[in-house]
């Protein structure tokens, strides 16, 4: 008796595992899974209206931030409203588990996870679903990787590049000059002579063939140049993580500990000297470029570059007035205005 017991429990056991996951779709989802690749257990959360079979992936930037920086409350009553967003962290970022996995953290592998991600969201809810990606930062070298790799770009309907850099050399020679072209500019206005004359004085010190150290520093001075800009909004780290990390329970031991490891992993050495300038010629699919006019760390000429290379004709460039390098934040009107027209034409 207790051996029928036994296999009746096997096979209910069984059964249970061999069930596929059903899913749902609607108009405010708001679910969390996690896929694997390569050894790295990778956190997706998927909000929005599911229903309209519409999903636009946020590549974020790093390597090692985060997706939940950019699900906001704007996002979601203005993006999320009208498609589903996927906010993933990459491998060795945000919430994604699994040990540090050096020797796999590297863009070939973070392309292959971007392509899985796409499969994985097809296969969840429909491959007839429309998928477009937008990266942003980092995330723009990612994509670029993506949209260059294969036949990869016929997974999506759209690349989206948000204040994004697809050129790592082109990008600390674009950093430079700007830095030196604005700096001269605020200097004759009498605004922040101080600081404008150190990262002048850096910038002319240093005058290309950056190593890493050297790309570091322009990349700091970029972000503090951005504030000494006004009418360019300020955002106060402390206070969007009061706001936000609560709220919206961020994993914040995991993120940190994350962004530490990636911080100095040698992919940022790979990264330094990594271009895809030669090869966006492949680029036909549909491509939305939007940049801030402030945006010290990834130059509007980054933007032009692209629009230059591309092989097609459906492509825009937008310039923010009012923003830096965090556009979805600085310009949350001009970015989701944006994004859903451009969905909107290529859907």
């Amino acid at each position: 008796m207790r051996n029928i017991i036994l296999i009746i429990l096997i096979f209910f056991l069984l059964s249970i595992s061999c069930q596929k996951e059903k899913i749902t779709l609607g108009i405010n989802i708001s679910e969390t899974f996690y896929f694997e690749n390569n050894k790295a257990s990778m956190r997706v959360l998927v909000e929005g209206n599911t229903l309209s079979q519409v999903f636009l992936i946020f590549v974020h930037g790093g390597p090692g931030s985060s997706s939940y920086f950019y699900n906001t409350d704007y996002i979601s009553q203005n993006l999320e409203n009208k498609y589903a967003v996927v906010y993933w962290d990459q491998r060795n970022a945000g919430a994604t588990q699994g040990n540090s996995n050096g020797d796999n953290l590297n863009l070939a592998q973070m392309t292959d996870d971007l392509k899985k991600l796409i499969q994985v969201i097809k296969s969840r809810y429909g491959q007839n679903s429309d998928v477009f990606i937008l990266g942003h930062s980092f995330g723009g070298l990612l994509t670029s990787s993506f949209m260059t790799t294969g036949n990869n770009q016929s997974m999506v309907k759209g690349w989206i590049f948000v204040d994004g850099s697809h050129n790592y050399p082109l990008n600390d020679s674009l950093t430079r000059q700007m830095l030196l072209d604005v700096g001269q500019q605020q200097i004759a206005l009498n605004k922040y002579t101080d600081e404008w004359n150190s990262i002048i004085s850096y910038c002319n010190e240093h005058t290309g063939n950056f190593t890493l150290e050297e790309s570091n520093r322009l990349n700091k001075y970029a972000s503090d140049a951005e504030t000494y800009i006004d009418g360019v909004k300020k955002i106060d780290l402390l206070t969007f993580l009061k706001e936000n990390a609560v709220k919206y329970e961020w994993t914040l031991t995991s993120m940190y500990f994350n962004y530490q490891y990636s911080l100095n992993a040698r992919i940022n050495n790979e990264l330094a000297v990594t271009q895809f300038s030669s090869s966006l010629y492949k680029v036909t699919t549909p491509t939305l470029l939007l940049f801030g006019q402030f945006d010290f760390i990834c130059p509007q000429g980054l933007g032009l570059d692209i629009l230059n290379r591309i092989n097609t004709t459906d492509k825009k460039i937008a310039i923010s007035p009012i923003s830096g390098h965090y556009m979805m934040f600085q310009d949350e009107v001009f970015f989701c205005n944006e994004v859903a027209d451009f969905i909107e034409l290529h859907k």
